[in-house]
C-alpha cells in the first residue's frame, strides 16, 4: 500500500491508537496525520525536491518523515551524531538547504547557513484526502559510511521501500497488533525503517532515538512491549538491563545488522516469552535481503545462512578457480536506485543485480551464506564502519600512518588505532578527533609501537596487531 495512504487509513479507522511513543511523548496516528499535514504544506513553498531532517526524536522523525512524503519531497537524513563540518557538507552537497528540525537545534543549523523548519507540536482541522504518488519518484537520501571519509549517499524510490514493506511485514512480525520496541539510533538505516514498518503495518512504536540504558527502562515500564527490533549488541543490552516482568508480554525479537551470538538467542528464549526470533541481512543499498528464523538449543553458529526473501534474487561473482565463495550480488525491487551523483563512488552494478562487496555463496537449497562484509567495512554494534575514514581523520591531525581494528573486550566490539610514531597527549588529540568524526567511529584507545609487524611478504600484518592490554605498551585513551 503506499506510504500516506497506509497512515490515513489508520488515522481514519483508529485515530486514537498511539503510533510512536518516547519517554517524552505519545502520538496517535489521528495527532500524526495533522502534524505531517501542517507541516507538508510549508513543505510544499520550498523550490527544491530535496528536505533535510536532522533529529534523534522518534516522534519528530515520524512527523517529519510522512510530511515529506505528503509533500512529495525527498528526505534526506542528517545524523545527529555528525560533527558539524560533515553536517554541514553533507547537506549542502546533497542539496538540502531547507531542514526540519526540534526548535533546540534550529539555530545551530541557522548559524551554518541552512533555513529551518521546526516540527510542529499540534495540528488542527480536518483530515485532507491523500492522493497516492508515484512509486518512481525519489523518497529518500540516507547516508552510510564511505572509506573516503565522505558518507555515502543511498537514494532510494519510494516503490523501493514500500516492497520491501509489503514483502517482510509478516515475516517479521509487524503486525497492528504489535507494541515494538526500538531502542537504538532512529536515524540510522535500521531504526528508521522500523519506525516507517510500524507506521505502514498500523503498530506503535516505542522508541528512545538512541540506546540509553534508563530511557530504555521507562518505556518497558509503561508499555508491554510485544517486539523488539535491534542489533545483537543492543538487544543483548536490554536483556542484561530490563527489570523482572518487564518483557513478560514479548512475543518477537528481531535482529538485524550483523549475526545474533547463540548465548543471546538462548537468553532470549529462557528469560522471556518469546516464540519467536529473527535475524535478517540486508544493507541501506538493498533493503531486506535474507533472513532465519533462530531456535533455542542452538549450537553457536558460524556464519549466517538465511532465505533470501520473496523477490529477491542473488547470485555471486567469483573468479575461476577460486572457492565458491564470491562477491553477492542482488536483483530486487528493493533495490535503492544507487548512490547520489554528487559523490565520488558508484554502485557495483551486473545488470539489474548490484553489489556493495558483501561476500558470501549460494547453497544448493538456496540459501545464502554470508561470509563477511566487502573491502575493510566493519561493523561495530550495527553500524557500519570503514577504518579508511577513521584512518583519514588521524591524517588530517599529522599522523600519516594509522591502522585500524575491532577486537572483542569482556563480549564488546571496540575499535582500536595503531601507529608507529611518537606518543602523543590523548585529551588534545581526542577532542581534536571528536571535532572530524562521531563519537562511535572514535577508536578507545591509540596504540603506539615501534615497529608494524609484517607478513612474509612485507606486507603490514593486520592479524598480528597487538592487543591494547599488553603491559608497557605505549598508548593513550581516546574515549
Amino acid at each position: 500500500m503506499d506510504l500516506s495512504l497506509a497512515v490515513e487509513h489508520w488515522a481514519r479507522s483508529t485515530p486514537d491508537r498511539i503510533a510512536v511513543a518516547s519517554a517524552k511523548e505519545e502520538l496517535t496516528f489521528g495527532q500524526l496525520m495533522l502534524r505531517a499535514q501542517g507541516l507538508s504544506t510549508r513543505l510544499r513553498r520550498h523550490p527544491g525536491l530535496r528536505v533535510g531532517i536532522h533529529t534523534q526524536d522518534p516522534v519528530a522523525m515520524a512527523v517529519g518523515f510522512h510530511a515529506a512524503v505528503l509533500a512529495g519531497k525527498s528526505l534526506v537524513v542528517l545524523d545527529p551524531a555528525w560533527p558539524q563540518e560533515q553536517l554541514a557538507a553533507t547537506a549542502r552537497r546533497l542539496g538540502a538547504a531547507l531542514v526540519v528540525t526540534a526548535p533546540e537545534h534550529a539555530a545551530v543549523l541557522q548559524n551554518l547557513g541552512f533555513s529551518t523548519h521546526s516540527v510542529p507540536v499540534d495540528g488542527a482541522g480536518p483530515l485532507h484526502p491523500v492522493r497516492p504518488a508515484s512509486a518512481e519518484r525519489e523518497l529518500l537520501v540516507i547516508c552510510t559510511s564511505g572509506s573516503s571519509g565522505e558518507p555515502k549517499a543511498i537514494v532510494r524510490s519510494q516503490g523501493s521501500w514500500q516492497q520491501s514493506l509489503s514483502s517482510g511485514a509478516a515475516i517479521l512480525g509487524a503486525v497492528p497488533a504489535a507494541l515494538t520496541l526500538c531502542p537504538g539510533p532512529i536515524s540510522h538505516g535500521l531504526g528508521l525503517y522500523a519506525l516507517v514498518e510500524s507506521l505502514h503495518t498500523g503498530g506503535t512504536l516505542l522508541a528512545s532515538g538512541r540506546w540509553n540504558t534508563d530511557t530504555a527502562r521507562t518505556l518497558l515500564g509503561r508499555y508491554a512491549c510485544t517486539r523488539i527490533v535491534s542489533v545483537p549488541t543492543i538487544i543483548q543490552r536490554l536483556l542484561d538491563a530490563s527489570p523482572d516482568g518487564a518483557l513478560d508480554s514479548l512475543t518477537t525479537v528481531v535482529s538485524g545488522g550483523e549475526p545474533l551470538p547463540a548465548p543471546t538467542v538462548e537468553t532470549i528464549f529462557t528469560d522471556t516469552p518469546a516464540t519467536a526470533c529473527t535475524e535478517y541481512y540486508g544493507s541501506s543499498e538493498h533493503s531486506l535481503i535474507a533472513y532465519r528464523h533462530r531456535e533455542p538449543g542452538e549450537e553457536p553458529a558460524g556464519n549466517f545462512i538465511g532465505i533470501p526473501f520473496h523477490g529477491v534474487k542473488v547470485h555471486i561473482h567469483r573468479e575461476e578457480g577460486a572457492s565458491p565463495g564470491g562477491a553477492i550480488f542482488v536483483d530486487s525491487p528493493f533495490n535503492a536506485e544507487g548512490y547520489d551523483s554528487s559523490g565520488a563512488v558508484c554502485i557495483n552494478r551486473c545488470g539489474a543485480s548490484t553489489s556493495v562487496g558483501d561476500l558470501g555463496r549460494l547453497l544448493d537449497d538456496g540459501r545464502l551464506e554470508l561470509h563477511g562484509r566487502g573491502g575493510a567495512m566493519l561493523n561495530l554494534n550495527g553500524n557500519n564502519v570503514h577504518p579508511g575514514e577513521i584512518a583519514q581523520a588521524f591524517a588530517r591531525l599529522g599522523l600519516a600512518d594509522v591502522r585500524i581494528r575491532m577486537s572483542l573486550r569482556g563480549g564488546s566490539k571496540t575499535l582500536l588505532a595503531y601507529t608507529c610514531t611518537e606518543p602523543q597527549p590523548g585529551p588534545e588529540l581526542a577532542g581534536r578527533l571528536r571535532e572530524l568524526l562521531p563519537s562511535y567511529k572514535i577508536p578507545r584507545e591509540l596504540v603506539f609501537l615501534e615497529r608494524w609487524p609484517m607478513t612474509s611478504s612485507g606486507k603490514i600484518a593486520d592479524a598480528e596487531l597487538p592487543d591494547s592490554g599488553i603491559p608497557d605498551l605505549a598508548k593513550v585513551a581516546l574515549r
